[in-house]
């Protein structure tokens, strides 16, 4: 017989909370350094990975270097992704679930790079520091 174990992640109370109930279709998070602003963009998606079929995720930073370097957006999902059924993916910067659910990690370093996500099926699309980006990269 064997017994399943059922992980928590939850938000803090306060701005992670609200912005993790938001029904809107764009949300944007903002607030001083330590505020858990990442750390509630890399827990959205956990509502839907591992229970939806195929549901993905592309969570945006403007420089590879921001995602990969120490302290980084890989490594925060290092600690949170393993207690959901995720399976990291180093060369494509991913992580999959058991049902087909993926968050891909990515960077928008240029304005044309836009470009390189046409026609790609995202069902959510987080951006990590908006302020970095420009606003022909958000819209």
């Amino acid at each position: 017989m064997s017994l399943l174990s059922t992980t928590t992640i939850s938000a803090q109370p306060g701005p992670q909370t609200e912005f993790l109930r938001t029904p809107a279709d764009i949300c944007i998070y903002g607030g001083a350094a330590g505020g858990g602003k990442t750390v509630a963009l890399l827990i959205e998606p956990l509502r839907y990975v591992s229970r939806v079929p195929n549901f993905t995720v592309v969570c945006f930073r403007r420089t590879m270097p921001q995602i990969t370097n120490p302290g980084g957006l890989w490594d925060e999902t290092q600690n949170l992704y393993p207690r959901t059924g995720g399976k990291p993916h180093l060369g494509p910067r991913e992580w999959r679930w058991r049902r087909g659910g993926k968050i891909k990690f990515s960077h928008l370093q240029f304005d044309s790079t836009v470009y390189d996500w046409q026609g790609a099926q995202i069902t959510l699309i987080c951006f990590d520091e908006l302020t970095h980006f420009s606003r022909h990269q958000f819209f």
